[in-house]
C-alpha cells in the first residue's frame, strides 16, 4: 500500500500531460489535474473554473445510493459542503489514464481517512468485528473509475464516477503518524 498522501493524486496526470504531444489531449489532462488539485486543496473558484457553465455529475455506487448533480449551483454547493467537513482530503492512486478527444478516464483507488467519531455518526459501529472506537482513525481504499467528459473548448462537462466497492467495506486502521504534515484532521 502506498503512503497516504492526497497531494500526490494529480502528479501522474501532470506527468502524462508533459509527455503527450496532442495539444487537445495535453489540455484535457491538465484540466483534470487542475480540477483534482483544486478539489483536494479545497479551492472552490479554481475547481469550478475547470467546468462548463452547466456541469453534470453522476455518482454510481454499489447499492441504492446513486446520485446526480446538475448545474453550476448544485455542483458548487456539493463542493462547498465537502470543503466545510474536510471531505476533500482524499487520495487518488491512479493506475490507468486514458485520454481521447472526448475526455479523460482515470482508474485507480480512492483513499479516505475517517475519524472513529465520524464513522459512528454515519452509523458504522463495527469494522471486521472490531468496535470502531478501538482505533482513532480508519482508512478506506476503494476501487474507482472516473470518466471526465469534455466540451469542444476542453472544459470538463462533469464527472461520471463509478465505485467498484463500498468504501466502508475496505476500512483498516491508520495511525496519525501515517498522515502528511499538511493533513487537517477534522474534529
Amino acid at each position: 500500500m502506498t503512503r497516504f498522501d492526497p497531494h500526490s493524486s494529480w502528479l501522474k496526470l501532470r506527468e502524462r500531460a508533459a509527455e503527450t504531444e496532442n495539444p487537445r489531449h495535453k489540455k484535457l489532462l491538465e484540466e483534470v489535474a487542475n480540477h483534482m488539485e483544486a478539489e483536494i486543496n479545497g479551492r472552490l473558484e479554481p475547481l469550478m473554473a475547470t467546468l462548463t457553465a452547466q456541469p453534470v455529475y453522476h455518482f454510481w455506487r454499489v447499492g441504492p445510493e446513486n446520485m446526480v448533480l446538475e448545474g453550476y449551483e448544485a455542483v458548487a454547493g456539493f463542493y462547498s459542503n465537502m470543503f466545510t467537513t474536510g471531505g476533500q482530503q482524499f487520495q487518488v492512486v491512479l493506475d490507468r489514464i486514458i485520454v481521447d478527444d472526448g475526455g479523460v478516464i482515470t482508474e485507480g483507488q480512492v483513499r479516505q481517512v475517517y475519524p472513529a467519531a465520524a464513522l459512528q455518526m454515519m452509523g458504522v459501529t463495527e469494522v471486521n468485528g472490531q468496535p470502531v472506537e478501538s482505533h482513532e482513525l480508519w482508512l478506506s481504499d476503494a476501487q474507482l473509475i472516473t470518466v471526465w467528459p469534455a466540451d469542444p473548448d476542453a472544459k470538463l462537462v462533469g464527472e461520471d464516477i463509478y465505485f467498484g466497492e463500498d468504501p466502508m467495506t475496505t476500512l483498516t486502521p491508520i495511525e496519525r503518524s501515517e498522515l502528511p504534515d499538511y493533513y487537517d484532521l477534522q474534529p
